[in-house]
């Protein structure tokens, strides 16, 4: 907890402002600077639970560090994005989203729904947790339990849903999935406020008794959560996505024999090639790189505290996080167990199986079936 220094009351760990004043609160100057180079080896040392840009304190998934609460109990709120994401599409602008509340303050009685997020908040709340938006004119409406909007129902053939996962770890709304049913900001409701959705963002088709999911070219992209320690193929180009973190992994060809040109002679200059299998880009902006570091043939980890690459002020990357390897030739991709998932990025189509999580837009969703 954050004692505000004006009021004396306690906030979240991942609150910038006081619910109570909306004083600014004391942040850790030693996470101020994101780190995404090789500092530490896998096995490096210990930090001290890395404050981040709004995040929470999450623990380490593979050895000990400070325990914190997780996002959505066992799964993540839809963190925040990082300054952009690769894509195309209309009407939304690729920049980093507010962070989501991670663990929200228990609360009883009636609350107020804000008018800037759509968030559920407390009556003696002066302060949205999840945006920081004044809620002083805002009057209470509804229980704390209760939706804090409602998409327009399917009027017939419902063979599925698409559940809401609240900051807090409990279900929200509940979406009527037909044979196909296309979800956006133009669908109104919860999606009507998320300015990072496109209008027409994703869309939710049966085949056969398949359920799959296609990004309808929205600019932010629809994200599938890959199951924990299970390596999943990575392709040149694909894009995947740690915490507030999106990474981009692009394929390196094998090393060329260093011969001279068959007509002159002269030889091409160059680094060599010391077998690298690839490399991962930070993506901060529609067509902007960040650092970029390549992955060595022995592979690499990533986290918030130990690893090759680390995100030292994001706090929804876990200690050790995910890693990246080699085998028969190919890329894989496998989390560890982190607290708040791993995700990749849909291209095209992908089939989903009951329970799946997905984030489009700010918001987590399970799809049921």
């Amino acid at each position: 907890m954050i004692v505000c220094p004006r009021c004396s009351k306690e906030n979240q760990d991942h609150y910038k402002f006081c619910l109570g004043c909306g004083a600014e609160l004391p942040r850790d100057a030693a996470h101020q600077v994101k780190s995404f180079a090789a500092p530490t080896p896998p096995a490096g040392f210990a930090a001290d639970g890395g404050r981040g840009r709004g995040g929470a304190p999450i623990p380490a998934a593979a050895a000990p560090a400070p325990s914190a609460p997780r996002f959505g109990g066992s799964v993540a709120q839809a963190a925040p994005l990082s300054p952009g994401m690769a894509g195309a599409g209309m009407g939304v602008v690729a920049r980093g989203l507010a962070p989501a509340a991670g663990s929200t303050p228990v609360a009883t009685g009636r609350a107020a729904t804000c008018p800037k997020c759509g968030a559920s908040v407390p009556t003696d709340f002066k302060f949205c947790g999840t945006c920081g938006q004044p809620m002083a004119a805002v009057q209470p409406g509804m229980p704390m339990a209760a939706p804090v909007a409602q998409a327009a129902p399917v009027k017939s053939g419902s063979r599925g849903n698409l559940v809401l996962i609240r900051p807090d770890g409990t279900e929200g709304e509940s979406f009527a999935l037909a044979d196909s049913t296309t979800l956006g900001r133009s669908t109104g409701g919860l999606f009507a406020s998320d300015a990072y959705l496109s209008p027409n963002h994703t869309t939710f088709a049966f085949k056969g008794e398949k359920l799959v999911a296609k990004d309808e070219g929205s600019l932010n992209g629809l994200y599938l959560r890959i199951e924990r320690n299970a390596p999943t193929e990575l392709k040149d180009g694909n894009i995947f996505r740690i915490g507030q973190e999106i990474i981009r992994f692009e394929a390196i060809g094998k090393p060329e024999a260093r011969k001279p040109d068959p007509h002159n002679g002269v030889h091409v200059m160059g680094g060599p090639n010391p077998n690298y299998l690839g490399r991962v880009c930070l993506v901060i902006g529609r067509t902007t790189t960040g650092n970029c570091f390549c992955v060595p043939a022995a592979g690499l980890h990533m986290g918030r505290e130990r690893g090759d690459i680390v995100f030292p002020e994001d706090g929804y990357v876990s200690g050790l996080h995910c890693r990246l390897h080699g085998e028969n030739g190919r890329i894989y991709l496998t989390d560890l167990g982190s607290s708040n998932g791993t995700f990749i990025r849909v291209n095209g189509e992908a089939p989903l199986r009951s329970g799946s999580l997905l984030l489009m837009g700010q918001q987590l969703f399970r799809v049921e079936y």
